[in-house]
């Protein structure tokens, strides 16, 4: 099939606020659950992309338009093998002029390098990350470049005085901010485990909260190496952005508003919740 290059797939969320895998380029036989897929995969996260952004960080051509441009390599992976990729619901978040927080459920290592190209379509993304990420040689400093902003996961009042406030100049600076309130991934989505920090963010920095739902699992957990098991290209991938909460809803209230966005939206795609 014909590799979809990322300002195709950011044009399309641009215009329509949707994009999804064309019939033609979906492959005439689609692969079958393999975990040799979740190895391609795994070598496409790491080395792919992971080294390509070291490489154009040492040669100080990184930045954001560089970084979709390399994360669209996971998108033509799922495409390639017979994986559905869909992404909608982003009309409000492409009429919106100005930086928002998204709050995300994380299932899998793979929207962690999707939502890349999916969000700088719209303005310069930050990401909030585990500080050790940003610690691995050369490929940590790629992420410091960008603009993502490092947290312990130790301690739960220092990190969210680093959101806040570290957060706030980023999106104060026009960049968005994205986060996996949950922290962990998680193939249930448990509606308790997904904490109000994002929504926190969004009424002090005074700007609008975006939920998005997430269904990453056709990339399974693995028993030797979790980030990366089998691959089921029959499970479709796919992101649905919610309305926007504003600001002015409060932070209570957005919170509720987003857990209840993601909680029906897996449930109306028949995956686990609780």
């Amino acid at each position: 099939m014909k590799k979809t290059y990322y300002r195709i797939l950011q044009n399309a969320l641009r215009t329509t606020g949707r994009y999804e895998t064309l019939a033609e380029a979906r492959p005439k036989r689609p692969s079958k659950k393999s975990a040799w897929l979740g190895l391609r995969c795994a070598k496409i996260v790491c080395w792919d992309v992971m080294c390509r952004c070291a490489r154009r960080r040492i040669f100080s051509t990184f930045d954001h338009n560089a970084w979709a441009d390399i994360c669209m390599s996971s998108i033509n992976f799922a495409e390639g093998v017979g994986t559905q990729v869909t992404m909608d619901g982003f009309e409000q978040r492409a009429a919106h002029k100005g930086p928002v927080v998204y709050v995300s459920n994380h299932m899998s290592t793979f929207e962690t390098v999707v939502y890349p190209v999916v969000l700088n379509t719209f303005d310069k993304l930050s990401i909030i990350l585990k500080k050790s990420l940003t610690e691995i040689p050369l490929i940590g400093q790629s992420a410091i470049i960008l603009g993502c902003i490092p947290v312990t996961r130790k301690n739960a009042r220092e990190d969210l005085v680093t959101v806040l406030e570290e957060g706030a100049k980023r999106l104060q600076s026009g960049m968005s901010v994205l986060l996996f309130p949950q922290g962990t991934r998680q193939s249930v989505f448990e509606m308790k485990r997904f904490n109000s920090l994002g929504a926190k963010l969004a009424e002090r920095a005074n700007v609008p909260l975006v939920a998005i739902a997430a269904q990453t699992d056709f990339l399974e957990n693995g028993k030797l190496i979790k980030d990366f098991g089998p691959v089921d290209p029959a499970k479709p991938v796919r992101f649905k952005a919610s309305p926007l909460f504003m600001p002015e809803l409060g932070a209570k209230k957005m919170h509720e508003q987003s857990v209840s966005f993601i909680y029906e939206q897996l449930k109306a795609w028949g995956l686990p919740t609780a």
